[in-house]
């Protein structure tokens, strides 16, 4: 049981922070909030643009996340033994970790394509 509110949380968490970086997407460059790397600081259409990508993917994979976590609670769980319940709530957890650092990964490699294509061209 703490495994599934801990995925919720994530989930939820997720879901926050994707608005949050939405919001702050057409703001300023901020030093407390927001998707804060060097490639994203760099200047205001960077900053603009990694926060608005990264926070659509992180909406994404919050609520993606969040159904799956429903799936499994009502529909799958019932029918499995108790180990078999938590094997699943920890792959959805690491999944969840894995799929949250790769959308910041992801977000971070176009900037630096972004970058590299504007000093070739």
């Amino acid at each position: 049981m703490i495994l599934v509110i801990v995925s919720i949380i994530l989930s939820f968490s997720l879901i926050l922070g994707g608005f949050i970086m939405k919001l702050t997407a057409n703001k300023p460059i901020s030093e407390t909030v927001g998707f804060r790397t060097h490639e994203a600081m760099i200047n205001v259409v960077n900053w603009h643009y990694a926060n608005s990508k990264c926070g659509i993917l992180w909406i994404l994979v919050g609520a993606v996340s969040f159904a799956v976590n429903m799936l499994l609670t009502f529909a799958v769980m019932p029918k499995l033994n108790g180990k078999t319940d938590i094997l699943l709530l920890m792959i959805l957890l690491a999944v969840q970790l894995i799929a949250a650092v790769a959308c910041a990964v992801y977000v971070e490699r176009k900037l630096k394509e972004h970058k590299n294509m504007k000093t070739a061209g």
